[in-house]
């Protein structure tokens, strides 16, 4: 892994089922210690975020999230939404905890499966406002999905870094080789643990696995 992603505010991790995404944010993750984190899970029964941090609470509305944001205060707290996979419903559920997690500030927000709530023009007001000015309130996002043809284009358009495993098909390829500034045939090359990771702010483009 690079070390091109330090100080970066909002992290695209792109790629198939299977090409390191998880270990990649994990190692991310692990860092430094983060005391307030907020993910949303739509696979939590595999991915198993809660145990990253002890003490983690599994919620699956956004009234809970709120109850638990305001019991925290500014202290320590990790929240991990586990949506129903409706997609109407989390799409809202979606934009709302987006929002308090913004106004929560300090807080580091990962969204897992980002396509699941997102349209390629089209995104939640809350996730919009998050990904645009996050920065502002001390917010850290890490935006993951395997499909990034489906992903809305101002999440790609406000990533301070891409980091990219294999892709299954042309039009995620297409999409985030695009976001990379490499050839799609680059990213349909990628086997196994392979990646390309850009640093949007400097434009260094690395390679690895």
């Amino acid at each position: 892994m690079s070390g091109n992603t330090n100080g970066a505010k909002v992290i695209a991790i792109m790629g198939s089922t299977g090409c390191g995404k998880s270990h990649f944010l994990r190692s991310m993750l692990a860092k430094r210690k983060r005391k307030r984190t907020l993910i949303w899970s739509p696979k939590e029964a595999i991915d198993n975020y809660a145990a990253l941090y002890p003490g983690s609470v599994v919620v699956s509305s956004a009234a809970e999230t709120l109850e638990l944001l305001k019991a925290a205060g500014k202290g320590e707290f990790h929240i991990v939404f586990r949506p129903r996979l409706n997609r109407k419903a989390d799409e809202a559920q979606f934009g709302a905890v987006c929002k308090m997690a913004m106004l929560a500030r300090d807080v580091t927000f990962i969204a897992e499966e980002v396509h699941t709530v997102t349209k390629p023009s089209w995104a939640p007001d809350g996730w919009s406002e998050l990904i645009m000015m996050g920065r502002g309130y001390g917010a850290e996002v890490f935006g993951l999905s395997q499909r990034p043809a489906s992903v809305d284009k101002d999440f790609f358009g406000n990533v301070s870094m891409i980091h990219c495993g294999r892709m299954a098909y042309d039009d995620d390829a297409k999409a985030v080789a695009k976001a990379l500034g490499v050839k799609p045939g680059e990213v349909l090359a990628l086997t196994g643990h392979q990646w390309i990771e850009r640093d949007i702010l400097s434009g260094k483009v690395t390679r690895g696995g």
